[in-house]
């Protein structure tokens, strides 16, 4: 972000930036939708029988005063600590960002890239020159993540 800001004043440009933070991320990925984007990038379908597999048909139970409670079932989520849960995440965000900011033309533009947001795990930092233009990021981003079943959690955002 420094350099982006760096090079904002350096042309005498305004930079307007939200920092977005996923609220609980990880236990917010769906994943007939993951399921579906692993196919969608080609991943080998053994690959991803393999990754539904590991997946689907959870079950949980919780301990109430040194009582097991009856199993429910899991529905969606990527376990964390899981060594492919982060990959299997990013590839979910990833998907969610390309559906929301393919096409807009709002951001900055660095030589001939347009930067929307930069990422870095579960954490976003949104982009653009105008107010306008970094609303029009945040809503459509907003409205695709809700098809996503993920949520901004508003009471850590800043801009």
């Amino acid at each position: 972000m420094r350099c982006l800001s760096e090079r904002s004043t350096e042309f005498n440009q305004d930079l307007y930036v939200c920092f977005i933070d996923y609220e609980k991320a990880f236990d917010r990925v769906m994943w007939r939708k993951l399921i579906e984007i692993v196919h969608n990038i080609g991943v080998h379908w053994r690959d991803g029988r393999l990754i539904a597999t590991l997946y689907m048909s959870q079950t949980a139970a919780a301990r109430l005063n040194y009582e097991l409670t009856e199993p429910n079932e899991v529905r969606r989520g990527v376990r964390q600590g899981c060594l492919i849960s982060t990959t299997l995440f990013n590839v979910y965000a990833e998907a969610t960002m390309k559906e929301a900011l393919d096409d807009l033309k709002e951001g900055i533009c660095v030589g001939v890239e347009l930067i929307q947001s930069v990422r870095y795990a579960d954490d976003q930092a949104m982009t653009a020159y105008t107010e306008k233009g970094l609303h029009k990021i945040l809503d459509e981003t907003n409205r695709v993540l809700k098809n996503y079943g993920v949520e901004i959690n508003i009471k850590r955002q800043k801009s």
